[in-house]
């Protein structure tokens, strides 16, 4: 499940456009008593009327499971999934309202929470999308649900057999150097990214796909720029006997 979060000036718009958007349903509120934008913000005011050094006074969280798990949750869960969160966030007391949105494959949650409670006091925002992301995790966990590090990883797990399998070809045309397995790599889609010494040595490399990059020994070991100088001088050698 993939947390965002930010603070904002003007929730009014914010709210109008969760709660208008195609499918929306509103699944969890507090302390709120209206339904436009105009109106609810017009309820925040009155606690952040309290507090004339809060600028950005609202809070808009995004909660985003993974599309699979979005599918099977109903909207009483995502309702729970909500407050739940707000209560690990310790904004339960405040006044919110949460929408879902199904109007694509994959269902989030959009959550508007006044940062001033009736006391006058702000909530603290800082890094408050690490700690979003980091209780998205914890909420997921708890719940059996994917998790965005699960996604990461799996990602990675991904590149990583992309990469190896391209190995496999290139090792197959015996490249005896560094411009010979760029070649191949590159023509089953893969940019290597080569990184030398100022005498000319190899020292290292990275694999370039699809906007991003992975260091070539965090794929295998043997893919480190040693063992791939251990090969291209191997290559070469054989090269030169059977010549």
């Amino acid at each position: 499940m993939i947390g965002k979060a930010k603070s904002i000036s003007h929730v009014s718009n914010a709210i109008d456009y969760a709660r208008l958007k195609m499918k929306a349903v509103e699944v969890s509120r507090n302390l709120v008593a209206n339904n436009s934008g105009k109106e609810i913000a017009r309820e925040f005011r009155i606690f952040q009327n309290l507090n004339n050094r809060c600028h950005r006074n609202s809070f808009s969280f995004v909660l985003s499971p993974a599309i699979e798990d979005g599918l099977k949750l109903t909207n009483s869960e995502f309702g729970q999934l909500s407050v739940e969160f707000l209560k690990h966030m310790q904004l339960e007391n405040h006044q919110y309202i949460a929408y879902l949105h199904r109007d694509r494959e994959h269902a989030h949650l959009h959550i508007f929470v006044n940062r001033v409670n009736e006391r006058g006091r702000a909530y603290k925002d800082n890094y408050i999308g690490k700690k979003t992301q980091r209780l998205a995790d914890r909420i997921a966990l708890e719940h059996q649900l994917i998790s965005a590090k699960q996604v990461q990883l799996a990602k990675e797990d991904r590149r990583k057999e992309k990469v190896l399998s391209a190995h496999d070809t290139a090792l197959k045309t015996r490249p005896k150097s560094i411009a010979d397995y760029t070649s191949v790599m590159r023509a089953c889609g893969i940019e290597v990214l080569p990184k030398f010494a100022s005498n000319g040595k190899l020292v290292g490399a990275s694999f370039k796909m699809d906007d991003s990059s992975i260091k070539a020994s965090a794929v295998h070991r043997s893919l480190s720029a040693a063992n791939l100088q251990k090969l291209f001088n191997k290559n070469q050698y054989s090269f030169k006997l059977k010549r």
